[in-house]
């Protein structure tokens, strides 16, 4: 990058010291390194006189003064004619120059000397014009010339380190923005760790950050089908930037080649034909990095299409994608592992509640179900899905407060006195007293304690009313009524479906939540009815006291 700058500073500089020449009387031509005029010294419309230092006539000349200029590091001025000098303004340099930047000074006795005429006659041109124009610009005697040489040579080395000097503080200046953004980029990947809950959120912020950081036109996330690290990306592709082809196609095409590649590592994978080729884009690579764990790939972060004016990988792309990929993969880690607790979190508690539920055999199965209706409930009113989730783990305790009544009450037959309601009246408090202590379960203890609250504040434990009674409750209590309408009790017989969704749209606004009411009853109940049939089976086979004792 440093060194580009530097090459189009030195190209600005050889362009300032053209227009100080002019301005001191000094016309100037570019030739090549053979002598004949450059392309943008053809399109230049000068004076006269440049116009003459044009001309076939001088070019003949200048082509052999060249050719000595070339081979040497600090090339000096030469005197063409009597009286007309060459300067050469270029750089000291060993290697071969492909043009020269040259300045002219005339002497007072060279304007009317016969080469004027000749490079007259060979440019077209009228020569007392050109002689007018020199009788402006001439100087008298080989000491002004050597003088006016030593000012053009000093004004050369001036403009050109100064041109390098600003195009290199211009590229270091570059250079340090890129780094600075590569240091935020791996700050931000730092920060977004602890997204274990949410480890597709990570990903594409991680492959948007890429994007924006690096000159890539795109750049992609993918994970295998068979990865469970942690299963919820797997066989998934997240991508940001104009990705050559959609999502499916670059799995297949990444997976080809992934497995060759060391482990952990960036690799550069040129694209020679076929798929690949249209992933790599004009660079006609891909950068790879393959993510693995205890020898199983799980996934790959990948980069291709490389624009600007330098396609080549530089170490910068390869050393941001391995600490990337290095972010990743601890992501990755932190997530399966916080899945892993998370299922032996709720597996613990669909134990407890099954347990609850497996004190009254006509229970069997009730908050898994209310846990059910009360999930697609919420994802119908429109929660987001950590809020959905929630609002599924509160039907699923939401009767925990169970194992605190007594059985005889739970299974009794026939009316209960107002004694024994009472009990059952303190299982929200219970099971809200039993959950306070557990962290991860904060914000399902108004759901678990107010579950019976109604609309009309004529509920249980606190006779909250409307707004008051916490969303989760809401939902909750709606789901708990409906299966407890449907599913047989010991007190009666569960009713017709149609009969408890006539119930729930008559009580919408009286018990129920009349926001919430219309919206569960347009909830598909097909699931919820292989639920029922499910725990029914479940009922029906398991072993009775009697069973122990033959």
């Amino acid at each position: 990058m440093i060194v580009k700058a530097v090459q189009d500073g030195l190209a600005t500089a050889s362009d300032a010291v053209e227009d100080r020449c002019r301005e001191i009387g000094a016309p100037t031509i570019r030739c090549g390194a053979d002598g004949s005029p450059c392309a943008e010294n053809l399109a230049f419309e000068g004076s006269h006189v440049e116009a003459m230092l044009r001309s076939a006539f001088i070019g003949g000349v200048l082509q052999q003064v060249i050719g000595a200029w070339d081979d040497e590091t600090a090339p000096d001025r030469v005197e063409l004619f009597d009286g007309i000098w060459a300067i050469p303004l270029a750089p000291a340099q060993r290697r071969r120059r492909s043009s020269f930047l040259i300045a002219f000074c005339f002497e007072t006795r060279a304007i009317d000397s016969e080469e004027i005429d000749a490079a007259c006659q060979s440019a077209a041109l009228d020569v007392q014009v050109v002689r007018s124009e020199l009788r402006r610009i001439a100087v008298d005697g080989a000491s002004t010339v050597e003088r006016l040489a030593k000012m053009l040579h000093w004004i050369q080395q001036d403009q050109t380190e100064l041109a390098a000097g600003e195009a290199a503080l211009s590229g270091f200046s570059a250079q340090l923005t890129e780094s600075y953004e590569e240091i935020s980029l791996l700050y931000k990947l730092g920060q977004s760790l602890n997204e274990v809950a949410h480890p597709s959120k990570f990903v594409r912020m991680l492959c948007d950050e890429l994007h924006g950081t690096t000159a890539f036109g795109w750049t992609a996330a993918w994970f295998g089908r068979e990865s469970t690290d942690p299963g919820r990306l797997a066989g998934r592709v997240f991508t940001a930037g104009e990705a050559p082809m959609e999502s499916a196609k670059i799995g297949g095409t990444i997976a080809s080649f992934l497995t060759d590649l060391e482990a952990d590592k960036t690799a550069i994978v040129p694209a020679r034909d076929g798929e690949l080729r249209r992933l790599a884009g004009e660079s006609g690579f891909v950068l790879a990095h393959p993510v693995t764990r205890d020898g199983r790939l799980l996934g790959a972060l990948l980069a291709g299409d490389k624009q600007g004016p330098d396609r080549q990988v530089s170490s910068s792309d390869t050393k941001l994608l391995d600490a990337a990929g290095a972010n990743l993969r601890i992501l990755l880690e932190n997530a399966s592992l916080y899945d892993e607790q998370q299922a032996m979190f709720l597996g613990t508690l669909e134990a407890l509640t099954a347990a609850i539920d497996a004190k009254d055999r006509y229970t069997c199965g009730h908050s898994e179900r209310v846990a059910h209706l009360a999930m697609r409930l919420a994802a119908a009113v429109g929660l987001e899905d950590e809020e959905v989730e929630r609002v599924r783990i509160s039907g699923l305790v939401h009767d925990v407060g169970k194992i605190g009544v007594p059985e005889a009450v739970l299974c009794k037959t026939g009316r209960l006195t107002d004694a024994e309601f009472a009990l059952i009246k303190d299982h929200p408090a219970i099971g809200h007293h039993i959950l306070k202590d557990i962290p991860q379960l904060q914000d399902v203890l108004p759901a678990v304690l107010h579950h019976h609250e109604r609309w009309d504040g004529r509920g249980y434990p606190a006779s909250l009313a409307g707004a008051n009674i916490p969303l989760y409750a809401r939902i909750v209590g709606l789901a708990d009524a409906f299966d407890a309408m449907s599913s047989t009790r010991t007190y009666r017989e569960a009713l017709p479906r149609q009969e408890v969704l006539d119930e729930v749209e008559k009580c919408a606004g009286v018990q129920f939540d009349p926001a919430l009411a219309p919206v569960f009853l347009t909830l598909d109940f097909t699931e919820y009815d292989r639920l029922v049939d499910r725990h029914l089976e479940v009922e029906r086979r398991k072993p009775r006291i009697g069973d122990w004792t033959q």
